[in-house]
């Protein structure tokens, strides 16, 4: 319900031990670049299933998950409940069932609803149905849109897919730079037939093997934390001593730049891995 703080779901799945915290990292990513809910993000990322957020869920909003492909009403059930609420807050009424209270008999309604569970839409559905208790439950997104349509006739727009990843063999891809820096790389690579484009974190998680990233070392630590390593080829710029070296190394990076603004020495690392391909090798080092 929509009263007092809850824990973060990405916490929750962590303790329940449905994710790690590098997947929940790139969870993170998708969920503020495309701003869609965590949960969501997880699913289409493929790192959890609807039913291991649906869990979290349950226990973040302390509310009971149902699962609505064993769940769906009778139409008696289903016409407590108008089309017009049902596509509003997205209400699927699962049953009615009569408890016993101190003050007698007494029916209340089940239903399914999205997280978080709304009482605005508690509320209007005990409006319109007339009962005078109703107890929400939380389902996954999808089962809602299908219980939706089978009950009600409700088709909702599919919803639009992710951005895609860099075409493979496209433009290197320069993450992590401030934009001055960013268009002077651009322009130095320009003059030599090369193209570039500043790249979002989701991107360059994305990466396929032939893609080249270059980017700040600090900027690939806080991206990766040294849990993740990318499809695509790294060249990292740092200071010119061992302990950047080993920082790049637990990156994956295969090329390593103490100046990303020496022309030649880019080039030459960006050429070496065009020619190579993804075969791991030794990172060379440029001063």
């Amino acid at each position: 319900m929509e009263t007092g703080a809850r824990r973060p779901l990405g916490e929750i799945l962590l303790e329940l031990g449905l994710l790690n915290r590098a997947q929940l990292r790139v969870g993170l990513v998708h969920h503020h670049e495309t701003h869609v809910p965590l949960g969501r993000a997880l699913v289409r990322e493929g790192l959890c299933s609807e039913a291991d957020v649906l869990r979290g869920l349950s226990a973040q909003l302390g509310v009971e998950a149902v699962d609505l492909e064993r769940s769906l009403p009778a139409p008696a059930v289903a016409a407590l409940v108008p089309t017009r609420v049902a596509r509003q807050y997205r209400a699927v009424p699962l049953r009615v069932e009569k408890v016993q209270l101190e003050q007698g008999e007494r029916e209340v309604l089940h239903i399914a609803l999205p997280a978080p569970v709304s009482l605005e839409a508690v509320d209007a559905v005990r409006a319109v149905s007339g009962m005078a208790r109703v107890e929400a439950h939380v389902a996954s997104d999808s089962a809602l849109s299908r219980a939706l349509s089978m009950v009600y006739g409700i088709e909702e727009p599919p919803e639009p897919p992710p951005a895609p990843a860099p075409s493979p063999g496209g433009p290197l891809l320069l993450y992590g730079w401030p934009p001055v820096t960013a268009v002077l790389i651009s322009r130095q690579l320009a003059r030599h037939g090369i193209s570039a484009k500043v790249a979002s974190p989701l991107e360059v998680l994305h990466t396929g093997p032939d893609d080249i990233v270059l980017a700040p070392i600090q900027a690939m630590e806080g991206l990766l934390a040294g849990e993740v390593h990318i499809a695509g080829s790294l060249i990292v710029h740092g200071t010119s001593d061992d302990e950047g070296f080993e920082r790049a190394r637990k990156l994956g990076a295969r090329g390593y730049l103490a100046n990303p603004r020496d022309e030649q020495l880019l080039l030459r690392a960006i050429r070496r891995l065009r020619s190579e391909g993804n075969t791991p090798d030794t990172m060379p080092q440029s001063h």
